[in-house]
């Protein structure tokens, strides 16, 4: 858009301000997001209402207030048209039609340029020279913040303005010397603030529906104010000890914001209450819906379904498959047959039998070898043969053990307690173990026959 004025002419012959259809293949289709739908579950009746108890203040009659909530949002637009024309002088109403032209708005001219004046006369639009029929306008700042406000009064109902006074609150008692008078003046604020929303919501509680408590309790969703309440009070107490006036006033902040936290409670109860037993899925936002999906447990979600009433779906049956399954049915027999015994094959190997045949020749295999150790002895040193190498070592002692737990085996494994160590040997450390086999009697030096009979009583035993 150029900084000269550009003529508007109706299209089809009305007064209407339409958008022409883009028809680009790549066009990008706007999609409705969770905040729109946020939006409009708040009612129009309950919109204007807001709005004149925010405006009462500044009117000067009751019928102050436009009926329209469009034409409110007119404002709003009217300024993404100033942040996003490349003119820096200003714009006409020529130019501001056009741009609300691109932004679809579709409201008749005579409406348009109407409320482009009452907007110049009240000093929304302001002139850009002093100068008269310059016809260029800019947005006064303070505008800007009425426009805004009165979209944001709508979404909180004014909950962000108590929280604005409990942060200025807070800012003034942080100065180095703050001032006494002011902090009380600010808590005094807070605390009347926070006693018109607990009486609001208790009215509400009282006599409101439940989709008015839904879109309150979505108000005045602030768990923090608790936390905000008490640290300010406690700011207070450290700042104006023995400042009784202060103190007290810390106090009753402190009773207001529990009574404003009771009522807040009872409207959230009363909505489930109603909501549970009607079945009410507005309840919670479709972003809730979504968050509670991704994060809620199994048995939580099932909860939810435990007093829905819903009709199972009826069975699909293709006609060819049914006539196919009529071809081929065939009647139940009413008569019990005794299926035929199973007969094993002759061949068939006992699984019982087959793992003793496998542990006999384990056994057999363990005492050849250990009896190939002996070499015909009635015991031998094992130590040297466990130093050839670390897997030599376990099967020997494995072995030995196996034999030595065998009541049926005349074998005995002594280990000694003192461990031998050495670095530059395959096993670098072990304990020296001896192989006596106790059916043998060879008298030796140190070993007689009475000490091996005495060694196969002691195992048997």
């Amino acid at each position: 858009m150029q900084d000269s004025e550009v003529p508007f002419e109706p299209v089809d012959g009305s007064d209407d301000l339409t958008v022409e259809p883009d028809h680009d293949a790549g066009a990008h289709i706007e999609q409705l997001s969770l905040m729109d739908v946020q939006h409009e579950q708040l009612a129009v009746a309950e919109r204007l209402a807001t709005w004149r108890a925010f405006a009462a203040p500044l009117a000067a009659n009751a019928g102050a207030v436009v009926e329209d909530p469009e034409l409110v949002q007119l404002a709003v637009h009217i300024l993404a048209i100033f942040a996003d024309h490349q003119s820096r002088s200003g714009l006409s109403f020529a130019q501001l039609k056009e741009g609300l032209r691109h932004l679809g708005i579709r409201r008749p001219l005579a409406v348009i340029e109407a409320r482009l004046e009452h907007l110049h006369r009240m000093g929304f639009l302001e002139p850009y020279l002093p100068k008269l029929h310059q016809g260029r306008y800019v947005v006064r700042p303070a505008g800007l913040a009425g426009a805004l406000a009165a979209a944001r009064v709508t979404e909180r109902g004014g909950v962000d303005e108590l929280i604005l006074l409990l942060d200025r609150t807070r800012s003034a008692l942080q100065l180095r010397n703050p001032d006494p008078v002011r902090i009380l003046a600010h808590l005094n604020s807070c605390r009347h603030a926070l006693m018109v929303f607990a009486l609001d919501l208790q009215r509400r509680v009282a006599s409101g529906t439940a989709a008015e408590l839904i879109e309150a309790g979505r108000q005045h969703d602030h768990s923090s104010f608790t936390r905000q309440v008490a640290e300010l009070n406690q700011l207070v107490t450290a700042r104006f000890a023995g400042r009784y006036e202060l103190e007290e006033a810390g106090t009753a902040l402190i009773e207001a914001e529990q009574f404003y936290r009771s009522q807040v409670r009872s409207a959230i109860g009363k909505v489930l209450a109603q909501g549970g037993a009607g079945l009410n899925f507005d309840v919670l936002t479709p972003a809730e819906y979504e968050t509670a999906a991704l994060t809620a447990s199994v048995d939580q979600l099932a909860e939810v379904g435990t007093s829905l009433i819903f009709d199972a779906p009826s069975t699909y049956v293709d006609p060819e498959a049914l006539i196919e399954a009529i071809e081929q049915y065939q009647p139940r027999s009413r008569t019990r047959v005794r299926p035929p015994e199973s007969v094993a094959p002759p061949d068939d190997p006992d699984p019982l039998a087959a793992v003793e045949v496998a542990d006999e020749a384990a056994r057999r295999h363990r005492r050849l070898g250990l009896e190939a150790l002996l070499a015909g002895e009635r015991e031998v040193d094992l130590t040297p043969h466990m130093q050839v190498s670390w897997d030599t070592a376990v099967q020997i002692v494995v072995d030995a053990l196996a034999l030595d737990a065998d009541p049926r085996e005349p074998f005995v494994l002594d280990l000694a307690e003192w461990l031998m160590v050495d670095s530059a040997a395959p096993v670098t450390y072990l304990h020296p173990a001896r192989l006596i086999r106790t059916d043998l009697v060879i008298p030796e030096s140190g070993f007689t026959s009475g000490d091996a009979e005495e060694l196969g009583e002691n195992r048997d035993r």
